[in-house]
């Protein structure tokens, strides 16, 4: 028997062949999609309303990749078994569909096995070839084909009509792109700096006093907030009059700050986009290819727990030899999160990384947080908090302490600072250092990072796991944001495009209505529902919504010129 492996990427493919060296076993592999859906001719930009896409239940494949094709064709002919060895998720399996559909039309009923692993570990895929399935997951396959192809038509059909009604008040106008996944992460943006635009400052004042115990201890303590100057100025007067304050209440408590879960793909999408700033698209496909090169497990999981199989002893040696570390635990415990997507582990190392440059930060931040979870334990934080009286004038200090670090040994990303207390009695006298009268505003909320950013987009369902990270990037390159300071500011077509669609209904933009889409999927992959009900559910939903924008696209295609002439000029 002769065996054909195609992988997803020509670096696993590498690494299968690596694993196998079967003189039996030809590997090669593709680069993501050899196929696409597309309309057929008689839907194209000026040949129908676009209000038609929504009825098209019909499409044909897009060749997205000819030259894999041909080649795949080729060493098909050769070959009497097919072996899909694709990302094990929704999208590698639909990639593996499209590869199974050329290996039908050369072979016919030759039969084809699916390979499965979460790592490109030689171990792992040794044990994922003797381990091969029958069958592709073919919920996997409809929930996936069903986003490609519900995103085209409602994609098509508002980008359609938004481009070419504008264009009929500015012919300059490219694309006004729409999405049902952009357009709220777009929203989530513009509601941001709506908040700010419609912010009044208001004037407060508090009394800040510098303290001093017996011993020579210093710190500060604060009064709460004064909306009047006058209320403010005369307890500043009485305050300053007096010699002393006394403690009236002092507590403290003993808090262990827990590790952190197992890592999934937005936890380190999040966190890597705080801590070196870079676009999360951009670190997501840093760790695909260390994924691939075999230097971490497989980087889109929606998984925090580990299973009972789960073997710690590889990641621990890879993670101790390549951090240089020792950790404090011989046996792991880990913190268990609570989700599991069923087919894939947390993130975790495989082999120790000596390059350099954002790949080794990811690498790095992998490693610890592996090693954090499960090899270290919790911190331990001194909390004090005390209430002072001067004069009559109440005042608050706080402050706390690691006694324990911990995990934070290792895992130094978002270590709190140290700002303690002295440990007070009740009654006791402190000596006043210095006291003011502190005026200040109160401030609008600051504009949305990347990392929170995606934090409302997973609360709100936007996106998976595997396609969150695309967007934020998206609504850039449309020109509907721009970052600055690391914070993300809509543009003027930005602030207009959300403006027009939520005055034609907030269905449009809210993430309500796409997060219902993200539900069908689910249940086409769980078989609660057919592709084919899915779909004609959501285009109804959205359809609906289309005909609601035509009765005043008009009227809105002129704003959004006027905001396009704005940002160009």
């Amino acid at each position: 028997m002769r065996f054909v492996v195609v992988a997803e990427k020509p670096s696993v493919a590498r690494r299968i062949r690596e694993a196998l060296r079967r003189s039996d076993v030809i590997v090669t592999s593709v680069r993501g999609h050899i196929l696409d859906s597309e309309f057929s001719e008689e839907y194209g930009w000026r040949r129908c309303d676009p209000l038609k896409l929504f009825d098209v239940r019909e499409f044909r494949d897009e060749v997205r990749d000819a030259r894999a094709i041909r080649e795949l064709r080729k060493l098909f002919k050769e070959a009497d078994v097919l072996v899909i060895a694709t990302d094990n998720d929704s999208e590698g399996e639909l990639i593996g569909a499209e590869i199974l559909k050329i290996w039908r039309e050369v072979r016919g009923v030759a039969p084809y096995k699916r390979m499965r692993f979460n790592s490109t570990d030689l171990g792992e895929l040794r044990r994922a070839w003797q381990s091969l399935e029958d069958d592709l997951n073919w919920g996997w396959v409809m929930k996936a084909l069903f986003r490609q192809r519900f995103d085209l038509i409602a994609g098509a059909a508002f980008t359609r009509l938004l481009t070419l009604s504008t264009r009929k008040h500015d012919r300059s106008v490219r694309l006004i792109s729409w999405g049902s996944c952009q357009a709220p992460t777009l929203w989530f943006i513009v509601k941001r700096e709506l908040e700010r635009i419609n912010f009044k400052p208001k004037p407060f004042w508090t009394i800040k006093a510098a303290l001093e115990t017996e011993l020579g201890e210093r710190f500060e303590a604060e009064s709460d907030r004064f909306w009047d100057h006058g209320e403010a100025r005369r307890a500043f007067e009485r305050a300053s009059s007096a010699g002393y304050a006394v403690v009236e209440k002092f507590d403290e408590r003993i808090m262990e700050v827990a590790r952190p879960t197992p890592i999934r793909t937005d936890d380190l999408l999040r966190d890597l986009s705080r801590i070196t700033g870079q676009p999360a698209a951009k670190i997501l496909q840093v760790a695909e290819n260390l994924y691939a090169e075999g230097y971490i497990s497989y980087p889109r999981t929606d998984t925090n727990r580990y299973r009972p199989v789960f073997d710690f002893e590889q990641p621990l040696r890879a993670a101790a030899q390549g951090l240089g570390v020792k950790p404090p635990l011989a046996r792991p415990s880990p913190r268990q999160g609570s989700l599991d997507d069923g087919a894939h582990t947390p993130i975790y190392p495989i082999a120790p990384y000596k390059g350099s440059g954002l790949s080794l930060e990811v690498w790095r931040y992998v490693a610890k947080r592996f090693l954090a979870n499960a090899f270290y334990t919790d911190a331990v934080k001194r909390l004090r908090s005390a209430e002072l009286s001067i004069a009559g004038i109440k005042l608050k200090a706080s402050g706390s302490q690691l006694v324990e670090p911990g995990f934070f040994e290792v895992y130094e990303y978002f270590r709190p600072e140290d700002n303690p207390i002295p440990e007070l009695m009740v009654g006791e006298r402190l000596r006043i250092v210095s006291i003011r009268l502190h005026e200040g505003k109160t401030k609008p909320p600051d504009r949305l990072t990347e990392a929170e950013l995606l934090r409302l987009m997973e609360e709100h369902g936007i996106g998976t796991d595997a396609t969150r990270a695309s967007f934020p990037q998206l609504i850039r390159e449309r020109g509907y944001v721009v970052k600055e300071k690391g914070a993300f500011k809509p543009t003027p077509l930005g602030m207009k495009l959300i403006e027009v669609l939520e005055s034609i209904d907030p269905k449009l933009v809210t993430p309500e209505t796409r997060r219902r889409i993200e539900e069908m999927m689910s249940r086409i992959e769980k078989g609660e529902i057919t592709y084919e009900e899915a779909l004609e559910k959501a285009t109804l939903e959205y359809k609906g919504l289309f005909k609601k924008l035509v009765e005043r696209i008009d009227e809105k295609a002129a704003e959004l010129a006027s905001a396009i002439s704005f940002t160009s000029s």
